[in-house]
């Protein structure tokens, strides 16, 4: 594994809204097994969607790696809650993942990660390496 991609690069993909560069990033993690959080999952196949965009989602995952829940992500996850007590649950989660296993988080959200210092971000729409 490379990078973790944040659901919203995933959903952006899913919409068509990605700039080339952020394409890149989907046709590479595809290629070379990036992985998302179990919280991207939970994120993107929660969210009602109609039939022929599910099974799109389900296929898009189904080509990367699942990270579950851990107990060093859960820890992980209450620490950056006490420490940034904005920073919403989902968001903790998906950047303890990313911490974890020492990948850098490939988002759009600059602002949701700006504040954790231990962690990688990588914006999709600006950077291609």
């Amino acid at each position: 594994m490379k990078y973790l991609f944040d659901s919203n690069l995933l959903i952006y993909h899913l919409n068509n809204l990605l700039p080339p560069c952020g394409r890149q990033w989907i046709v590479a993690g595809l290629r070379e097994g990036a992985a998302y959080s179990v919280m991207t999952r939970i994120e993107i196949l929660g969210y009602p969607l109609p039939l022929d965009q599910l099974q799109t989602a389900r296929r898009l995952l189904g080509g990367l790696i699942e990270i579950g829940l851990t107990e060093s992500i859960l820890e992980r996850t209450i620490a950056f809650r006490q420490c940034h007590r904005r920073l919403k649950i989902p968001d903790a989660l998906i950047a303890a993942t990313a911490r974890e296993y020492a990948l850098p988080l490939v988002t759009r959200n600059l602002s949701d990660f700006d504040k954790i210092a231990e962690l990688s971000v990588i914006d999709p729409f600006r950077a291609w390496p």
